[in-house]
């Protein structure tokens, strides 16, 4: 949630085009049968390796025994014993959440404590009875199969960060839609459309105490009467809608304070010291915790980098005669 001249702010552009797609760099591509497909198919692998899933078994607590990991303890009740930890969740939500305050050093949970998490944006998805008719664009075309973003000027953007920090939302936010349906007809029905509207910016916290339980739909709404003004007929082709506010974010997946990213994306963030220093090679500060997820180095988005480097850590202390070194 920042200035477009913040400076820092334009690292997360170049973040987004790192990497490629069958040989094209910078480009993106998509998951035929939506991104859940990506976690079927490694689910699938996994499963034939002999490994054991087990879904809505929620951790409450990793378990310490004598400066050693010792397993975790789901919200049931339930104990798992395991001589490592391998957590993809947000730095923040593992050590401000998941441990007792005891097993960690006074130092680092400091640091933690200073670690920024939680960002201004707000997911919705639409199900669409017909494509979006842009008034520059009205026809259906290759516009339809791109990122669509609607924040015409700098000032556009920079007048949807004032209005946020003083509202707690922006009147006319900026708005990314995606429309998957144009180039995977498996998501919604012959003719009918599916479409994600990444939305900024969207205060984590709202002012004068309002809550986003109680304000989410008429954000929601202020996001369509945005699309509507440039593409007129918007809002009578919604069939369905799900939305997401920072809050909703947090609750529904675990990101603290709506950050997709597991973490700002700021600088003094980013590789060694993701998300500290001395803890940036995948390593938590207790022998035995490692950690896979956006919250290390090199931060969010669809790549599997983190959980890759993670994985060769951890194969290489399990090589190693002594073992590694934890602070």
């Amino acid at each position: 949630m920042l200035r477009p001249d913040t400076p820092g702010s334009a690292y997360v552009l170049l973040h987004h085009v790192f990497g490629e797609v069958n040989g094209k760099k910078g480009a993106w591509g998509h998951s035929v049968g939506g991104m859940g497909n990506i976690t079927q198919i490694m689910a699938k692998v996994c499963r034939e390796h002999g490994v054991e899933i087990s879904v809505e078994s929620p951790v409450s607590r990793v378990l310490v025994d004598d400066g050693k990991v010792a397993g975790v303890r789901l919200e049931s009740g339930e104990e798992v014993i395991a001589d490592r930890v391998i957590s993809n969740v947000g730095p923040k939500l593992l050590y401000e959440r998941m441990f007792d305050h005891s097993d960690l050093k006074p130092e680092f949970k400091r640091r933690i404590k200073g670690f920024k998490a939680g960002s201004g944006t707000f997911r919705m998805n639409v199900a669409l009875s017909e494509l979006p008719k842009f008034t520059c664009l009205p026809e259906a075309g290759e516009h339809h199969q791109s990122g669509i973003i609607i924040a015409p000027t700098l000032d556009y953007m920079d007048e949807a960060f004032l209005d946020a920090k003083r509202y707690g939302w922006s009147k006319k936010p900026i708005v990314e839609m995606l429309i998957p349906s144009t180039v995977d007809d498996s998501l919604a029905p012959e003719g009918q459309h599916v479409a994600s509207l990444f939305c900024q910016q969207f205060a984590p916290e709202l002012p004068d105490g309002r809550d986003w339980d109680a304000e989410e739909g008429n954000a929601a709404d202020t996001i369509i009467d945005t699309v509507e003004a440039y593409a007129p007929g918007f809002r009578a082709s919604i069939l369905g809608r799900q939305i997401l506010s920072p809050k909703g974010l947090e609750r529904k997946f675990g990101l603290v304070g709506g950050d997709i990213m597991h973490g700002n994306m700021s600088l003094d963030q980013l590789w060694s010291a993701r998300p500290v220093l001395g803890h940036g090679s995948y390593r938590g500060p207790i022998k035995g915790l490692y950690m896979c997820g956006a919250g290390a180095h090199p931060g969010g988005g669809v790549t599997g980098a983190p959980g890759h480097n993670a994985a060769h850590v951890i194969l290489r202390d399990k090589r190693s005669w002594f073992g590694p070194k934890w602070n």
